[in-house]
């Protein structure tokens, strides 16, 4: 008896207690939890989830080399270990790198900077001379280069073909001519903390390796985002303590891409068009989008633009060539005068095959190098020369400088090795969705690669920056921009940059909402400068970084970047009470204010329905505004100052 009263009493109190939880969430808007069904089991999640590649998965005998010949076991690395279905992990990798040092001379493993959890950020140098800093590797007249893995750490083939590759320079010795005429350095993972981030479902468009890290840092920042506005520590080390010392004359970033299905296994981008220094953009374009091209062709690969199709997937639509703004790792070496180049596997291909390409494109870019050494350290040289006598120049109109560009309508053919494709109309998307097949399709495709200026502006003398924005001055030796302080005070005429219109993006993007400055004034005004403000001159090799970081119409500016913000906030009001009796006087004194007044009215319906905004109308052209809002702080110099406010 007890024992059925006691069940029938936990079952009702069972039933009270989920009503009393019902009319709970009901009232309480947001709490409501719906039932989660329970998970599916590991076989169940690989059936449901999984991604079928029209490419086979890799089929390569572990302890195979796809890429070297006659490699004792001791030397594999993990992916050839694996049949390259595995990459190593950070520890796994710094083991390499240091057995790779106790195997040979010429090579130093070095650190510069720890990660934002605290992990060293490797560092290998190749060096024949054994110049294992950067003044006796600056001092051997050699090209410097820098090869980038890992900034991106799920597309991580550059960092495996990287130490197969460093092992048949320094170890086997199949490779070691590589080293005659250039010094490597090679980052093996650059983003380290977003590597150790590893799974299987990090990369769902990539063929393997089985499991690989993330795409942005642990703060979720793209690093490949990062160089103009420089704020995840892997970044602010690189530029301070590897590019601006080391001065490599070309970054290589090694990376896999997304998109549509094709024969082509390697593709590459290259910045071209007046954004460019005119020499480096020469040797870019004989050197590389030839020269090393078809090298790269020649080992059996079927190298290709950057296929960033006008129309999605569709490459009919044809390929968009641009330049890529100084935000990415292509757009900000020749800002310093000083080559870049990108490569994408294609993710869809097996993981070895994507090793192999890049493998080898590495091996033409050394090739090229030791072919013709000079060229690329002539080619940096004019271009520091062209960015330094722009900053003399006494003509103002030779002082035009691109900012940013598009692409024009006018377009070349490229012979386009594409994959069969049926377009289907979703049922999930509801859109046209391709299904590529593996038939091959050989077409020509309007390649569109010409540019034209959007953003130009007249460089002045040089900035005066005052002293309280410190955020800019850490940014600029950051940067490498040398910056000289005023000891005395200054006085003169300069140009300040009234933001008339900027507005921002009403997405976050890198944790910021950037603007997109469309117009601007220059105004003249006399201004005083104190002691402890900066100067910024142009005429020195990161004159252009300086112009890009400063402008106010820079597109990766601080400006564009919300580091000025500030600037647009009104700080002081008038109440409507006290405006309303100043603006009738004031539109009795100037006729043209009031007529422009009743025009906006008439033109704005939501300026006229806003009571704050018209009163404001007034305030703004009043005595009483504050005449800084809006204002760029960084002057705009139109004469060097004298040296003797520099005086100590």
């Amino acid at each position: 008896m007890s024992r059925t009263l006691s069940l029938s009493w936990s079952r009702a109190a069972s039933h009270t207690g989920v009503s009393i939880a019902l009319l709970a969430a009901l009232a309480l808007p947001g709490r409501f939890v719906h039932a989660q069904p329970a998970p599916p089991t590991a076989a169940a999640t690989a059936s449901i989830y999984k991604v079928e590649f029209a490419a086979p998965p890799d089929s390569v005998k572990p302890g195979t080399s796809v890429t070297s010949t006659g490699v004792a076991p001791y030397w594999l690395t993990k992916a050839e270990r694996s049949g390259y279905r595995q990459t190593p992990s950070y520890d796994e990798t710094i083991r390499f790198c240091r057995q790779l040092t106790a195997g040979s001379q010429n090579v130093r493993y070095l650190t510069y900077g720890v990660s934002g959890q605290g992990r060293e950020l490797p560092l290998l140098v190749l060096s024949r001379d054994r110049a294992f800093t950067p003044a006796a590797a600056i001092a051997t007249g050699k090209p410097i280069v820098l090869i980038q893995n890992g900034i991106h750490s799920g597309e991580i083939e550059g960092k495996d073909a990287c130490l197969a590759l460093a092992r048949d320079i320094l170890v086997t010795r199949t490779r070691e001519r590589l080293l005659d005429s250039v010094i490597v350095l090679i980052l093996p993972i650059f983003s380290v903390d977003a590597h150790e981030r590893t799974g299987p479902w990090n990369r769902i468009n990539q063929n393997g390796p089985e499991s690989m890290g993330w795409r942005a840092s642990p703060i979720g920042l793209n690093m490949n985002r990062d160089y103009m506005k420089v704020e995840t520590p892997e970044m602010q080390a690189l530029l301070s303590r590897v590019f601006t010392q080391w001065w490599p004359h070309l970054l290589v970033d090694n990376h896999t891409t997304n998109g549509a299905d094709y024969q082509h296994d390697l593709t590459y981008s290259v910045n071209h068009g007046p954004v460019v220094p005119r020499p480096i953009e020469r040797w870019m374009t004989h050197a590389v989008s030839e020269r090393i091209i078809e090298r790269t062709r020649a080992m059996g690969h079927l190298p290709a633009p950057y296929l960033s199709f006008k129309d999605g997937s569709d490459p009919r639509s044809g390929i968009v060539d641009s330049p890529s703004a100084p935000r990415f790792s292509t757009g900000y070496p020749p800002l310093h005068g000083r080559a870049a180049i990108l490569t994408e596997t294609h993710m869809l291909k097996p993981y070895a095959n994507r090793v192999k390409a890049t493998y080898d494109f590495m091996v033409a870019i050394l090739e090229e190098l030791n072919a013709r050494p000079r060229e690329l350290a002539r080619a940096v040289a004019e271009s520091e020369a062209e960015i330094v006598t722009r900053g003399r120049e006494a003509v103002t109109s030779r002082r035009d400088v691109v900012l940013a560009t598009t692409s024009t309508d006018s377009a070349e053919s490229f012979p386009y090795r594409g994959v069969e494709t049926r377009w289907e109309t979703s049922p999930i998307t509801g859109a046209s969705v391709p299904h590529f097949g593996t038939a091959p399709w050989d077409t020509l495709v309007p390649l569109y690669q010409l540019q034209r200026p959007t953003v130009v502006v007249r460089q002045p003398a040089g900035y005066v920056v005052p002293q309280e924005w410190r955020a800019v001055r850490e940014k600029l030796e950051l940067h490498g921009v040398r910056v000289r302080r005023l000891t005395r005070a200054w006085t003169d005429s300069v140009e300040i940059a009234h933001i008339l219109e900027a507005p921002s993006n009403p997405a976050t993007f890198e944790g910021h909402r950037p603007l997109e400055v469309k117009r601007v004034q220059l105004e003249r005004v006399r201004r005083s400068f104190r002691a402890g403000d900066l100067w910024v001159a142009l005429d020195q090799p990161q004159g252009l970084v300086a112009m890009h970081l400063l402008e106010a119409q820079a597109p990766d500016g601080l400006l564009a970047w919300n580091y000025f913000d500030t600037i647009f906030q009104r700080k002081e009001y008038a109440e409507d009470y006290v405006m309303e009796p100043i603006a009738k006087r004031m539109m009795e004194a100037d006729p043209a204010l009031a007529d422009s007044f009743r025009v906006r009215l008439i033109r704005d319906p939501a300026f006229a329905k806003d009571a704050g905004a018209r009163t404001d109308f007034f305030y703004r052209r009043s005595p009483w505004a504050d005449p800084e809002q809006d204002r760029h702080p960084i002057a705009r110099a139109l004469r060097r100052p004298p040296e003797s406010v520099f005086a100590p």
